[in-house]
C-alpha cells in the first residue's frame, strides 16, 4: 500500500491519499485496508441483503445505503463511488462511478466508511470537530452546518491544535479520551476567510479544507462537549450546562452515520452516549456568528476547559 496512516485508534493502509494523521506499517495486519478499483456505474439501487443503514427521501432515491449480504458488505452512493468490502468492512475496494473526480474517494473514505467500520465494531463516534487546549479536548457537537468544523478551525488558528474533525472516536474507562483523526478541517465556502490564517486547499465536495498548524499525536482527555447554536443576532456567548438526562436527548439527534438501523449497534451507540454524559459535561452554546470571530468570543468557548 502507497499510504499508512494510524487515526481513531487504528492502523489503515490505503491505496487513497487521506487527511489522516501519517503511519508506519507495524508487522502487523492493517485494521483497515482500502484499495482503489477501477471506475464503473454505481447504480441507484440497493446493495442486496440486509439494509444496516440509509439515507434517503424514499425507498427508490437514497443518498448513501449500506447493505449486508452475508460475506459481503457494500456502502453505495448512487452515481458517485461504492466502497465494497468484506463482513466487517477490514478489506474494501472503492469503486468511484464514471466520470466522478477520484478525490471525492477519499472525502467519503475518511467520514464515513471510516464512521461506519467503527460503528461495526462498537466504537463510540460522535459527529464532532475536536481542539486540544492545555492537555484537554473540547468537542464540538452536532448535524452537518452547525459550525463544528468552522469553530475548530477558529481555535486552531487562535492557538489550539486539532485533534479530529467530523469522526470523533471516544474511548470511556471511567473517564473519556478521544483519538487524533482527520489533519484538517473541511469549511463551506462562507467559512473560507479563516483559510487565510493557513495553508488550504479545495476540496472535491466544494469544501475548502484547511490544515492547522498543530495537531494532536495521541489520544487527549475529553474535558467537555459544546453543542453549537449559531446566531446572527446574538453579541455574547450564552453557555447552558446541560443535566445529563438532557444532554443524552441532545446528543442522540447527531449520529455520525444518520439513517443506522441495525439494532444491536444502535443499542451499543445509545449506551456509549448514556455513559459519556455521565463524564463529560455537555453545554448547548448560543454564539454569535462570523468568522470572523471576536477573541471573546473564542476564549468564552474555551472558558469551559477553565471551569471543568
Amino acid at each position: 500500500m502507497e499510504h499508512w496512516y494510524h487515526a481513531h485508534g487504528m492502523v489503515i493502509a490505503s491505496a487513497v491519499e487521506l487527511p489522516l494523521p501519517p503511519g508506519e506499517p507495524t508487522g502487523h495486519p492493517p485494521d483497515l485496508t482500502l484499495r482503489l478499483g477501477p471506475e464503473r456505474p454505481v447504480p441507484a439501487d440497493h446493495p442486496p441483503g440486509d439494509r444496516l443503514a440509509e439515507v434517503g427521501d424514499s425507498d427508490d432515491a437514497f443518498f448513501y445505503s449500506f447493505g449486508r449480504d452475508g460475506d459481503r458488505t457494500v456502502l453505495r452512493y448512487p452515481e458517485l463511488c461504492e466502497f465494497a468490502g468484506d463482513a466487517e468492512l477490514t478489506e474494501v475496494t472503492a469503486h468511484p462511478h464514471v466520470g466522478v473526480n477520484p478525490e471525492l474517494v477519499a472525502v467519503l473514505a475518511a467520514g464515513t466508511l471510516l464512521a461506519v467500520h467503527l460503528l461495526l465494531r462498537d466504537r463510540l463516534v460522535l459527529h464532532a470537530s475536536a481542539v486540544r487546549r492545555d492537555g484537554n479536548a473540547l468537542a464540538f457537537v452536532g448535524a452537518s452546518g452547525m459550525g463544528k468544523s468552522t469553530l475548530a478551525a477558529a481555535l486552531c488558528l487562535a492557538g489550539c491544535d486539532l485533534v479530529a474533525d467530523d469522526v470523533l472516536r471516544v474511548e470511556l474507562n471511567g473517564s473519556a479520551r478521544v483519538y487524533p483523526g482527520s489533519t484538517e478541517c473541511r469549511l463551506r465556502p462562507n467559512a473560507s476567510e479563516l483559510a487565510h490564517g493557513g495553508p488550504a486547499r479545495p476540496t472535491a465536495d466544494g469544501r475548502l479544507a484547511l490544515r492547522p498548524a498543530t495537531r494532536a499525536d495521541s489520544t487527549v482527555p475529553l474535558a467537555a462537549c459544546i453543542v453549537p447554536l449559531p446566531s446572527r443576532t446574538g453579541t455574547e456567548v450564552v453557555l447552558d450546562r446541560l443535566t445529563a438526562g438532557q444532554a443524552l436527548r441532545l446528543l442522540l439527534r447527531f449520529p455520525r452515520v444518520v439513517g443506522w438501523r441495525e439494532t444491536e449497534t444502535l443499542a451499543c451507540a445509545f449506551q456509549g452516549l448514556a455513559e459519556l454524559v455521565q463524564v463529560v459535561p455537555v453545554y448547548r452554546a448560543r454564539v454569535p456568528w462570523g468568522p470572523p470571530f471576536t477573541a471573546g468570543v473564542l476564549d468564552d468557548l474555551l472558558r469551559v476547559l477553565r471551569t471543568t
